[in-house]
């Protein structure tokens, strides 16, 4: 399948009640035209309601702290969001990070681009443009969808061996995240030296995480791991190596607020999602958990800096994890949830481990290593099946994430009366079409309701916090199909 098919595939369904990106008019009841000098935008890449109340619930379990997602929505101005993209109720991130930062529904797949070619200006263009300093944050590549989506212009997503020269050309202040194989000449498809090519523009470029909070520069590319940035789960129990996102998000901000005239920076807790694509319990929730302690040093940095504003959203939900009753009474669900605390080490971590040679006991090990559970015989054969690609679940379409999907499967396991694993369940391993949280923080925006928004509303919210009047031009979902009926 080519990449137009791809683009294509599932996005004829509710074109008609799609909304095309106009700018609402209660906007005006719900900013503060031009009062603020910086923008924080931090989006969590998968999150639903679900991975809220999942968190929630194990802090208030296991901690005296609340989550500071509480304190967000008691005194920010919270609701939710629609997330679908120009063409489908269901988006990709691309099309949702887009969405935001240029005020415009694309299609999934593109980065700030029509499919007709026409590029979107994005908050950060109009941000630099004003002279102000810019930033991408994040746990997954620097130039993966989310973060790519507010410095890039490209019809697809996937080329970012491309994007990694928009990057270049676009030259945010701060650059922070993984993905040095975007940039290594070792590693590059094309030889090409990125990392010199960044120190050239005058880039401080830093390849170890202990460097990190020393740096004084004023432009920081900070790459720290081949792909994206190692799972939190295994950082913290398998020895893996690799910075917070606080302690990156923490160097960003010290090398953006130097600027005279504000900035604007995306912050992209981003592996929520990747947790999520493999219904991995575990490892979502202690990215979860690192997100939102994340979230409690952005809320404590807007208090000190009242002239910034925090925007949190979700682009999309994925995988719907969810705590569901087992036991008679669901006087079972506490005690079964607490198998959780079992987990050190994220599914990719174990699978690492396998392959399609791996003994069915060998598997077994390696997930009682990993979860604390000890799989069934019959479980193991699962496994095995499903990594040497013979192993289809009933409802392969929509845990298409294989072997990841499997091991979840495997370990769902007893009955209703005798729960014997983790009561955790997940719908799906792809993208979902409902509402996900969203909510502004700052000294303009205190205590209220958004009510149900748009995803494009948010880049308007941007604007005019930061007196800036632009709108991207428009395009309706039917001339964009247009471009894929072939």
């Amino acid at each position: 399948m080519n990449r137009r098919e791809l683009l294509k595939s599932g996005l004829l369904a509710g074109i008609g009640g799609i909304l095309t990106g106009s700018a609402p008019a209660y906007l005006n009841s719900k900013t503060s035209n031009g009062k603020y000098k910086n923008i924080i935008f931090y989006a969590y890449d998968g999150l639903t309601w679900e991975d809220i109340g999942t968190t929630r619930i194990y802090k208030r379990r296991h901690s005296e702290e609340p989550v500071h997602f509480e304190r967000l929505m008691k005194e920010g101005v919270s609701g939710s969001m629609d997330s679908s993209a120009l063409t489908s109720i269901v988006t990709d991130s691309a099309a949702a990070t887009t969405a935001w930062a240029t005020g415009r529904k694309i299609v999934s797949g593109a980065l700030s681009m029509y499919p007709d070619d026409r590029k979107l200006d994005t908050i950060l263009h109009l941000a630099k443009n004003k002279g102000m300093a810019t930033g991408v944050i994040s746990t997954t590549r620097v130039t993966h969808a989310t973060p790519a989506g507010w410095y890039a212009q490209i019809d697809w997503r996937r080329e970012e061996e491309t994007i990694a020269g928009q990057l270049l050309d676009f030259a945010p202040d701060v650059i922070i995240g993984g993905g040095n194989s975007r940039f290594d000449p070792s590693l590059r498809s094309d030889g090409e030296d990125y990392y010199a090519k960044f120190a050239d523009a005058g880039y401080t470029v830093i390849k170890d995480a202990d460097r990190l909070e020393a740096n004084n520069a004023d432009k920081v590319m900070g790459i720290f791991s081949d792909g994206h940035i190692p799972y939190a789960i295994d950082r913290k129990f398998q020895g893996v190596e690799g910075p917070t996102l606080k302690e990156m998000t923490r160097a960003g901000l010290e090398a953006l607020e130097g600027s005279d005239q504000g900035f604007v920076v995306q912050i992209e807790a981003g592996r929520v999602d990747h947790a999520n694509h493999a219904n991995d319990p575990g490892g979502a929730l202690y990215e979860l958990l690192e997100a939102d302690e994340t979230l409690g040093y952005l809320l404590d940095f807007v208090d000190q800096n009242p002239d910034t504003l925090l925007l949190m959203a979700s682009d999309h939900g994925t995988g719907s994890g969810a705590v569901y009753g087992v036991g008679e009474r669901y006087r079972a669900s506490s005690r079964m949830f607490d198998k959780i605390n079992r987990h050190r080490a994220s599914f990719d971590f174990m699978l690492d481990q396998m392959d399609e040679n791996t003994s069915v006991s060998e598997i077994r090990e390696i997930v009682e290593n990993g979860t604390g559970y000890r799989m069934k015989t019959e479980q193991g054969e699962l496994m095995s099946k499903a990594l040497a690609g013979e192993f289809v679940m009933p409802d392969a379409q929509s845990h298409a994430r294989q072997p990841r999907n499997t091991l979840a499967h495997c370990l769902i396991a007893g009955t209703y009366d005798e729960p014997e694993t983790l009561n955790m369940g997940y719908v799906s391993g792809q993208h979902l079409a409902g509402p996900v949280p969203a909510a502004l923080y700052g000294n303009h925006h205190k205590s209220g309701t958004l009510g149900m928004i748009d995803n494009t509303d948010l880049y308007y919210f941007m604007t005019e916090a930061l007196g800036i009047d632009h709108k991207n031009p428009e395009m309706k979902a039917e001339d964009a199909m247009q471009y894929f009926e072939h």
